[in-house]
Parts: structure tokens; C-alpha cells; sequence
């Protein structure tokens, strides 16, 4: 006797295919953490807190100096050796700052000798940080801190607790989450930088001159 074949769902064998797949890449979509290791620099340590910011009259590194920190420890991830002091300077004496004490952030390029590149001035795109710390580069962050402006150095994510960060005020390395709240409405834009020797991101945005003219009509 000739039995019927089954009779099976292509429904089914298209669910318990995507199950399958899926049960494969579990290892790796699981694998969502990413972090980049860069020592926490404080801009109230004393070998430079006091040093005045550019050529403010009140403001000094240790009161101010969040932005040049936080680009110091991004400089030094790229092996630019280099601290707050020595890169406050080198501003000040070649008109890296604008209005006193506001960083020029193109003048990163100059500093670096073009080793690191400013490459743009954004806004909260959450997206764009996770791409750029993907590719093993930190991201300068703004955000604020007791209603005054403030910026932060990016250097990781985690699948459980968001962004990590480097905090040039309290010198240390946290979640931003467990400091500022959520990272959607906590960051309010962002700075980032290109290594000379990677390749540029593709379709990136060829604005960055345009973005550090802005700086120095937006830092008012």
C-alpha cells in the first residue's frame, strides 16, 4: 500500500530555518560589547589645574578645561604624547582658541602634525558613535554637567549598560548612563576624529573646515 506524503507547512520549513539561523548567530549577536582602553585623565589634577585656559583672566584648566582633557586622552589613545598642559600651551601660543578659551577643534590636526584629524562636528547620532567606536575610534561627546556645558570622551558601549565614558572633571571612567542618564537626551552633540592611517568612513561628510568655522560661532 502506497502511504500519502506528508504534507508539510512551507510556513514551517521556513520558521524552523530562521530559528535555526538564528540559534547560529546567537554567539554572535550576544557578543555586543565593545570598549576601548584609554586611562581616565582628570582636568583638576594639580600638575595643570591652575595653569590659566588660553588666555582666559578667570577660567583655568582645572575650572574649564573639560574639552582640551578629553581631547588629550583621545590624543594619547593615538600614541600623541602629549597632557592638558603641554596641549593648553600649544594652543594659547598659536591661536588654538577662540574668544579666549574656546577650543578651535580643527586645531587638533595642526597639533597632531595630521596624525589625528578633526573630522566633525555632529549631533546626538547615537548610530554614528557606535560606528566610530566600532572602528576603534573615541568620540568627544558634549553634554551637561551642574547646567554648564561639559564634554566627555566616548570610549565603549555594552549590550547592558549603554555608553562608557572617560570624565575629565572627576578623572575617572564610568557608565554615561549612571552619570548623566539616558545617552538620547544626555548628549547633546558630538566631535570626531580620523587616525591618518585609516581609511576615511564611507560617504563621510566632507564638512569638517565648515564645522570648525562653527565652532567658533556655536562656543558663544
Amino acid at each position: 500500500m502506497k502511504l500519502p506524503l506528508p504534507v508539510v507547512s512551507l510556513r514551517a520549513v521556513l520558521l524552523a530555518g530562521a530559528i535555526a539561523f538564528m540559534a547560529a548567530l546567537g554567539p554572535v549577536l550576544a557578543a555586543a560589547d565593545n570598549s576601548i582602553t584609554i586611562a581616565a585623565m582628570s582636568q583638576q589634577d594639580g600638575a595643570w589645574a591652575a595653569s590659566p585656559l588660553g588666555t582666559s583672566p578667570t577660567e583655568t584648566v582645572g575650572s574649564a578645561g573639560c574639552a582640551i582633557t578629553a581631547v588629550t586622552m583621545m590624543l594619547r589613545h593615538y600614541g600623541v604624547d602629549t597632557d592638558p598642559a603641554t596641549f593648553n600651551g600649544w594652543l594659547t601660543a598659536t591661536g588654538g582658541y577662540a574668544y579666549d578659551d574656546q577650543l578651535i577643534w580643527a586645531a587638533v590636526t595642526a597639533y597632531s602634525g595630521g596624525r589625528v584629524a578633526f573630522s566633525g562636528w555632529f549631533g546626538p547620532d547615537l548610530g554614528l558613535i557606535q560606528a566610530e567606536l566600532d572602528s576603534g575610534r573615541p568620540v568627544v561627546a558634549e553634554v551637561q554637567l551642574g547646567g554648564n556645558q561639559h564634554f566627555v570622551l566616548l570610549t565603549g558601549y555594552t549590550s547592558a549598560g549603554g555608553f562608557l565614558i572617560s570624565d575629565p572633571w572627576f578623572g575617572d571612567s564610568v557608565r554615561f548612563s549612571d552619570r548623566y542618564g539616558d545617552a538620547a537626551s544626555g548628549i547633546l552633540s558630538i566631535r570626531t576624529f580620523m587616525p591618518a592611517d585609516a581609511a576615511p568612513r564611507r560617504g563621510e561628510r566632507d564638512g569638517w573646515l565648515a564645522n570648525a568655522v562653527a565652532a567658533v560661532h556655536l562656543a558663544q
